[in-house]
């Protein structure tokens, strides 16, 4: 078994607001995607090291996993890995925007 996830609240509501966005035009689209996230999240669960570092924050930060169209965000607390922030992969991401969006 591996670490829990958990969803910080900014991420979570990033999350479903890209959900409900694509769902709107295409429902099964966005259940594909909330799949996908689930299935990667899990395989992360097992293997937290396997996302690589958020060079925008430097080593040490942040991690990501990929699972497009989206990149998430997370940090290893040992026992659980929180999801910090969600967003399309074309988008720019640094401490600036980061903190626009916390």
């Amino acid at each position: 078994m591996g670490l829990s996830i958990q969803w910080a609240q900014p991420a979570e509501e990033q999350f479903a607001e890209l959900l409900d966005f694509i769902g709107g035009s295409n429902p099964d689209a966005a259940r594909a995607l909330r799949r996908k996230v689930d299935r990667s999240l899990q395989n992360l669960a097992e293997f937290p090291d396997m996302g690589r570092w958020v060079l925008e924050f430097g080593p040490g930060f942040y991690r990501e996993i990929l699972v497009k169209p989206l990149r998430l965000l997370y940090e290893n607390h040992g026992d659980a890995l929180v999801v910090t922030y969600v967003h399309r992969q074309e988008e720019a991401i640094g401490p600036d925007t980061f903190d626009e969006q916390s």
